[in-house]
Formats: C-alpha cells, sequence, structure tokens
C-alpha cells in the first residue's frame, strides 16, 4: 500500500496571512530593511504582501513624492505577475535600497488595522479559473494602476492604490470576491483619472 508524497500534505497547508507576514517583517528583521530582505524573506508569498506595503503610502500616509518612488517597484512586481514568475525578483538598485526600521514600523502600523480587518471578510472562494491565468490578469491591471501612481495628478493616487490593495488581498487568500472589488477599482480608478485629465484639458482650451 503506497501513501501520497510529503509534497501533497504541503500542497494542503493554509498559507499563512497577509497580517502575518507584515508583523513578522516588522519585528523580525534589522534596524535597516532592504527590499532585497523583503523579498528573501517572504519567497513564494512575495507579491501580495509587496503590493500591499507599496500601494499603502499613496493611501494613508501622504508622503511627498510617494507615487514615484513606489510604482515603479509595483510595476516590475506586476511584469512578473504577467510572465509567471515563482516569486518576485527585483534589480540590484532597488533590492539594495533600504528603509530605516521605525519608517517601516510606521508602514506596517498603518496598514495592519485595515488589512485585519479585511482578513475577517476575505477567503478563499470563487476564484474563476486557472491560478496562473488570474495572476496574469491581476498583473495587468496592477500595471496599469502602477503606471497611473505615476502622474502628477493631485489626491488622485488613492483609487489605484486601493484598487493595487483589494488585488494583493485577493491574490494573498485567493478570494474571488476581493479580486472583483479590485478589478471593478480599477476600472473607476481609470475613469477618475480620464474625467480629471478630460477637465484639465478643457479648461485649459477654454482659456484659448
Amino acid at each position: 500500500m503506497t501513501t501520497q508524497p510529503d509534497i501533497d500534505m504541503a500542497d494542503r497547508v493554509t498559507p499563512r496571512r497577509l497580517s502575518d507576514v507584515l508583523r513578522d517583517l516588522e519585528t523580525g528583521l534589522g534596524p535597516r530593511i532592504a527590499l532585497g530582505d523583503l523579498v528573501s524573506g517572504l519567497r513564494d508569498r512575495s507579491f501580495a504582501p509587496l503590493m500591499v506595503l507599496f500601494a499603502v503610502p499613496n493611501v494613508f500616509l501622504y508622503l511627498p513624492g510617494s507615487s514615484v518612488l513606489t510604482g515603479l517597484p509595483l510595476m516590475i512586481i506586476a511584469l512578473q505577475l504577467i510572465v509567471g514568475r515563482p516569486s518576485v525578483w527585483l534589480p540590484r538598485a532597488l533590492s539594495e535600497r533600504s528603509i530605516d526600521r521605525a519608517h517601516f514600523a510606521r508602514i506596517v502600523r498603518h496598514s495592519l488595522p485595515w488589512v485585519e480587518r479585511i482578513e475577517r471578510l476575505a477567503r478563499p472562494r470563487l476564484w474563476p479559473g486557472k491560478a496562473a491565468a488570474v495572476d496574469q490578469m491581476i498583473g495587468a491591471a496592477c500595471l496599469v494602476m502602477s503606471l497611473l501612481l505615476f502622474l502628477p495628478i493631485p489626491f488622485a493616487n488613492g483609487v489605484p492604490a486601493l484598487a493595487i490593495i483589494a488585488m494583493g488581498l485577493a491574490l494573498s487568500e485567493r478570494d474571488g470576491l476581493w479580486l472583483v472589488a479590485g478589478l471593478v477599482g480599477s476600472g473607476l480608478a481609470m475613469l477618475l483619472v480620464a474625467a480629471i485629465v478630460g477637465g484639465g484639458v478643457f479648461a485649459v482650451a477654454s482659456i484659448f
């Protein structure tokens, strides 16, 4: 009589929640935290936590220039989701960039209560199609949202960032409802930016 390989049992293990990963990162690393350290510590769970971490400053902290600093890593993450990489790879210039522990703890403190509230409502359900195909769809939507973050439009970063956070949580929990919320948020973000840009063009044209 044969038994199933150990890897089958590993596949049935419930993945750690995103809030647990963020809490461990806050307390378990040195005085400065490099992006490469984050990726190494997260291993194959690096996509969802990094999506949330890079999107959060655009919603809660309103740091000057944060959209430019966070948008590029989000683009790299999105592209790797699209091509199907098993974990995040960052170029050396980004991997070696570090952040002070206090600053990182501030980001985690702001994001953890919100993430934990959402996690109570998120669970594996209604995940459409094959995981790889859905990951590519999330990557494509995240890429568009990260491009919107680069636009110099005041107070327009929040909606794209919220859409990225929703998709990151959906990816972490494999929750189809939050996936829909992230995609709807992406559509709203595109409409919002289009309306702002269109209004600005109309205002300038009316002057001349």
